[in-house]
Parts: structure tokens; sequence; C-alpha cells
């Protein structure tokens, strides 16, 4: 664990799908992110057995598809044995930016300094930068359990709203977050939660699609109604508000939503090998894309009824990727 028949889902109602670009300026994109995999394992926090795993997959999978299209960098942060160790993934490889002393627990400035100092460079108005989250969600905030003291059950959260206001507010590019943990849907905040797939009782899916808003009426307008702005973030947890993530359940190695999310990317979890795809060429990849992916790909389907994939609900949607 990562700690309604109603799931979250982006229409294609929506009525803009842009990259926010300033008029008049045409600027290649760069997509910058944080991706960080936690498995407590040198603590006496119950550890998890894949979300390292996750973490180096789903990089590797990143790096695979970016390659020779989009200009990236890439951060990953994960417990090894000596410490939390915080990497740089670029087109020329790989490098050890960073260890922290395993005797401390990272501090809230000292996580903030990995998305304002790690980079080379600072994200700009067009680019696009991305948290992906594999770890602990705390009680039933939500919070991110993103540091511990090795040999100790002492660790550190972040809430939603520090992390809102002192990390994601520095930055005025296109934001995204992947969340791969309990509780996970407090990070949409309140109001963005969207309606509704309907499951029958064996977990098919019997009414789905992305046009289902012409038909709920006054239930979408009651959601939508204050939600008419852009959304300064985009979030897709594994989790509703109240409900666990999981993982090492029914033979997939990886939490059931990071699977899902490498599934859509074409990840080859049989052979845990990242590969190069012609699948997204000439094309663009939305939040409401990479969502509906994850949905389609979630790999137990018993499972989705407890942990529910949860995204935002605009009438925006946000371009991650441009192949085109």
């Amino acid at each position: 664990m990562r700690r309604l028949l109603l799931i979250a889902v982006i229409a294609l109602t929506m009525t803009s799908c842009e990259y926010f670009m300033a008029p008049g300026i045409e600027v290649e994109p760069k997509l910058y992110m944080v991706a960080v995999g936690i498995g407590y394992e040198h603590s006496r926090i119950n550890d998890l057995a894949y979300t390292k795993a996750d973490l180096n997959a789903l990089v590797a999978q990143m790096e695979s598809l970016l390659s020779g299209k989009m200009d990236y960098e890439i951060l990953s942060l994960s417990d090894e044995e000596e410490g939390f160790t915080l990497g740089r993934h670029t087109a020329k490889g790989i490098e050890e930016i960073k260890k922290y002393d395993s005797d401390k627990l990272m501090t809230k400035e000292e996580f903030k300094e990995i998305f304002t100092e790690g980079f080379t460079s600072k994200p700009e108005k067009n680019d696009i930068l991305i948290l992906y989250y594999a770890g602990h969600g705390y009680d039933e905030t939500g919070s991110l359990v993103y540091t511990y003291r090795y040999g100790t059950s002492v660790y550190g959260t972040l809430s939603s709203r520090d992390f809102y206001d002192d990390i994601i507010s520095l930055f005025k590019c296109r934001k995204l977050l992947l969340l791969d943990s309990c509780y996970s849907g407090n990070f949409i905040e309140e109001g963005d939660l969207a309606s509704t797939i309907f499951y029958s009782e064996d977990g098919d899916v019997f009414l789905s699609g992305f046009n289902l808003f012409s038909s709920l009426g006054d239930s979408f307008s009651s959601l939508s109604s204050s939600n008419n702005a852009r959304p300064d973030v985009f979030v897709i947890s594994a989790a509703g508000r109240d409900q666990l993530s999981y993982e090492n359940v029914g033979g997939v190695r990886h939490g059931l939503f990071t699977h899902a999310l490498l599934e859509y990317l074409d990840y080859d979890t049989d052979m845990e090998e990242a590969r190069f795809t012609s699948k997204f060429d000439r094309k663009s990849v939305s939040v409401a894309d990479l969502y509906r992916g994850i949905v389609d790909n979630f790999p137990i389907r018993d499972y989705k009824r407890k942990s529910t994939p949860n995204t935002t609900a605009s009438k925006y949607d946000m371009v991650v990727f441009d192949f085109r």
C-alpha cells in the first residue's frame, strides 16, 4: 500500500489544448522533471518494494521517448544505501550531483533547492516542469514523506499547501504533478476533481469516453463553475483524497498507477526495459491523454474501485509533449 464508483476524468469538451506560449514568440519548449522514488528500506518505516524500480523505469522511458525530439533535464532523487542521492539526466548522460547526510533529515529548504538549483538552467514560461513522486503519502492529508533519518522512524513531510506555496509558485511555466502515493488526491485543489466513469459490478467500464459531460447536465456545471480559469498546475494522482495507492499485488512489479503510466508510454514491463517507440510520432500528448492512458492501462481492474486515479478538472487541457 502507498497509503465512487466514480473516477475522475478530463473531458474533451475542453475549449483549449495549448502550449500557453507568448504571442509571436516561437521557442522550442524544454522538459524539466524532478523524479522521486523512496523505498524507506534504510528506516524503521514500512518499506515500499517497487518505488525505486518505478523511478528508474520512468526516467529511462522518458529519456527514450524524448531523445532527439525534445530537450530535457531530469533530476532523480532516491534513498540509496549511503544516503539520499540526487542525479541529473540529460542527453549528455547521467551524473551524480549531490549526496545528503543519512544521519540528518533533508530540510524543506534543501528539497526546494532541488527545484531551484538542481537544473542547469531555469524553466521559462514555455517550458514544462513535472514532479513525479513514488513514496508514502502521510495520514489522510496526502503529505509527501520525502525524507527520513537512516536507521530510525524519524521522517519529514511536505504538505500540498507548502509544496504549492514554497516551490510550485516560483515557476511560471506549465506544471504537472504525477503522484503515486496514498491520499494523493489531496494535491488536487478543492473543486478540481472531475467526474465520471462508472463501473459495473465486475469492474468493466459501461459508460466511458470524453464527451460525457454533455449528458451530465447540472452535475458537471456544479463541478466546473469555479474552474473557468486556467489551472496553474495540473495533477494526476494515483488515488482519491481518502484512498490508498497500491504496489506489489497481482504479480505487478511496479506501483499500479506507475505500471499503467509506463504501459501508456510504451515501456516494456515484461522485459523491464525502456524502448524507443514510434507510438507518439507526429502527435501531441496532453494531460488528458496521459490520464486516459493511465485509466485504460490500469493493471488490476478490481483495484480501480479502491485506488482510483484522479485528475484536475478544467475546461483547459495542457500539452505535455508535442512531436508533430
